[in-house]
């Protein structure tokens, strides 16, 4: 339930923070285009969801926020075309996601998108009967090539102050 309780919340924030809806709330042009990040961020979230979903469910319902709430029940949903909607919603979304750095722990970044991405069509053959594997060797070597890299000591990035390891692409901040 989880699964589609995130995926739920992520489409009522996008309905919520259309160009549309905080134009008629009176949202200043600044506050607008911060929220076009966060829009993005909701859409990572989104995807994340549903990739757990076909990855332990198979075929799912897939709703998006330009569904009507509680009108009819979610239909079911083939697993590859929940595969294709994840890969396109990923691949429209990384530019517009907040770079790495010290503001973006516990946010989701374009190396965040590209790491689902090469989770997704690493198991492309599962999901659709096609292998993905060249798709998901690039995904993956852009993060690598990037900002990140691995920890001098492994066991840091397990430590409070983890905030701080060069190697954790998403994390869910947590303080005890």
């Amino acid at each position: 339930s989880r699964i589609f309780f995130q995926a739920a919340m992520a489409n009522e924030f996008l309905r919520q923070t259309t160009d549309a809806v905080l134009a008629s709330r009176g949202v200043g042009a600044t506050l607008q285009a911060e929220i076009q990040t966060y829009r993005a961020e909701a859409r990572f979230l989104r995807a994340l969801s549903y990739w757990h979903a076909i990855d332990m469910f198979g075929s799912v319902p897939l709703v998006t926020e330009n569904d009507a709430i509680g009108a009819t029940p979610p239909k079911q949903v083939a697993r590859d075309s929940v595969y294709r909607y994840i890969v396109s919603e990923l691949t429209a979304i990384q530019n517009q996601l907040p770079a790495p750095g010290a503001s973006s722990c516990g946010r989701a970044t374009p190396a965040a998108a590209q790491m689902l991405l090469a989770h997704v069509y690493l198991n492309a053959a599962v999901y659709t009967g096609t292998p993905a594997y060249a798709q998901a060797l690039t995904a993956a070597q852009a993060v690598i090539g990037g900002a990140y890299s691995l920890a001098p000591n492994y066991r840091n990035n397990f430590l409070a102050d983890n905030n701080t390891s060069p190697e954790i692409i998403f994390a869910v901040p947590f303080d005890g």
